[in-house]
């Protein structure tokens, strides 16, 4: 067999991972870039704060300063290499140069197919349930970011990849691009021999209220610097001068890092009210978008607790003032027993143990259990469907909820609960029901899956009781708005 009908490549790479941050620092490389994932910051701050906390607590079991200093080192090294293969993901994009179109998944894999294998290269969004970074199944090679591809490649033959531990046959190769309408015109522009310039390595036209670049990089740094001045006094290297000192710097700079968070805020808030997002909405999504993913996520959990157990408590609800309910929710008893139970619980471990700071911390996880279970059980009543006068509003657990204008709505459907996921580009609104509400969407809607990640779908499948009078009457409301 020929180099021309092999395509070779390399699995997990340890020196890959190790260059990462420096080549992510640098400049990029020749040909063409194809983006295929929005950035590490949030995957590297994850990655430090845990490496300084697994640090600070080996160094409190060990004793013998030698085997601390061993620890030290041995926990540096696999943070940075930890660090290296998530900032990978940005710094080794998939890339068109010298007749070779390179598919990457960070410093985890990579694939050369040369240019003349790819008969047809096309847009088709697919979701993959794989549990390796790329895989071979039925000669569909598939490397997925976040379990989704868009972008197509069809081979003029099935020919052979050897690429680290993923060998086998191939005749259609499936990626994910940032930008799949730049990735398509890149592959195209390289297979009709034109030089495609590195449009495809702009960013696309910023929406909304979208957290600019170098914010999203700063909202770990007061706490990794928190955190590295904790794991250098309490592993003894600095004594308490230096650390005195270091904290004036530390303070210094956070008070730096106060004053630029606060300009942000403001600008962000008064992008978003210019966008047409109401105060409220504004203010959330300002402050929200000054916290790590991680760390917004967990604030709007236990904001969204206080704020559903404070709607129940006063009979109101999230609907808005004129919209109508696709089907009213019950209040989850299973949820509620639950919060029962652990209130009870908590409040007799103070009774029956007495007051001790043990007991006391005990009672305050109880008791913040059951209302957590509380608000889940009223989450249902407090956070209907609903219909407005210009979309379908979709709400579920605490605080997720997707917007879904009634001119994308292509047809709907009422039917059995399915056994199933949805297909491509289906999402699941998750809920108990006998029956579901089918919405088909002629152009995509962005939902909510996971840390505040939005991903396009074209149908989404919502349980509801009463699926057929919901059909109804948003069919009704279509014939309406059209007259």
């Amino acid at each position: 067999m020929s180099d021309a009908k092999l395509i070779t490549g390399g699995g997990v790479s340890i020196g890959a991972a190790a260059r990462a941050p420096w080549q992510a620092l640098g400049k990029p490389g020749g040909g063409t870039v194809i983006p295929s994932q929005d950035g590490s910051a949030i995957g590297v701050g994850v990655i430090l704060f845990l490496s300084v906390v697994e640090i600070v607590l080996v160094d409190l079991v060990l004793s013998a300063p030698l085997a601390r200093v061993v620890a030290l080192i041995v926990g540096l090294t696999a943070a940075y290499l930890a660090a290296g293969f998530a900032a990978a993901l940005s710094a080794y994009p998939h890339r068109v140069a010298d007749g070779v179109l390179t598919v990457s998944y960070g410093a985890s894999f990579h694939a050369r197919v040369p240019l003349s294998l790819i008969r047809e290269v096309a847009v088709r969004r697919a979701l993959s349930d794989q549990q390796r970074t790329a895989a071979i199944n039925e000669g569909v090679l598939s490397v997925p970011v976040m379990s989704t591809t868009n972008l197509v490649l069809k081979l003029h033959e099935p020919t052979r990849l050897e690429a680290g531990k993923t060998v086998g046959e191939v005749r259609e190769i499936r990626i994910h691009a940032t930008d799949p309408g730049n990735a398509l015109a890149s592959v195209r522009g390289a297979l009709e021999g034109k030089a495609h310039e590195e449009e495809a390595a702009k960013p696309a036209a910023k929406a909304p209220g979208q957290v600019p670049a170098w914010l999203r990089r700063l909202r770990w740094a007061g706490l990794l610097v928190l955190l590295i001045e904790i794991l250098l006094v309490t592993t003894g290297l600095l004594d308490w001068r230096l650390a005195a000192g270091i904290l004036v710097v530390t303070e210094g700079a956070l008070s730096v890092l106060g004053l630029v968070f606060g300009a942000a805020f403001i600008s962000q808030y008064r992008k978003l009210r210019r966008a047409g997002r109401g105060r409220r909405a504004a203010l959330g999504e300002a402050f929200y978008s000054l916290l790590p993913p991680p760390i917004a996520e967990m604030v709007r959990h236990e904001v969204s607790v206080w704020g559903i157990l404070a709607l129940a408590f006063t009979f109101r609800t999230q609907v808005r003032p004129g919209d109508r309910l696709l089907g009213r929710v019950g209040f989850g008893w299973p949820s509620g027993v639950l919060a029962v139970l652990l209130a009870a619980g908590g409040v007799a471990l103070l009774a029956l143990a007495g007051v001790s700071p043990l007991t006391i911390v005990g009672t305050i996880v109880l008791l913040y259990a059951a209302a957590a279970a509380a608000a889940f059980g009223a989450a249902g009543r407090v956070r209907p469907h609903t219909l407005g006068r210009e979309d379908v509003a979709l709400r579920w657990g605490l605080h997720h909820s997707a917007l879904v204008p009634l001119t994308a709505i292509s047809r709907v459907e009422d039917a059995e609960q399915p056994d199933h996921r949805p297909a491509e580009d289906g999402f699941r609104v998750p809920g108990r029901a006998s029956r579901v509400l089918v919405l088909h969407l002629g152009e995509p809607v962005e939902v909510p899956v996971r840390m505040g990640i939005l991903r396009p779908v074209d149908t989404i499948v919502v349980p509801l009781a009463d699926a057929a009078a919901a059909r109804a009457l948003i069919e009704d409301h279509q014939v309406e708005e059209a007259q």
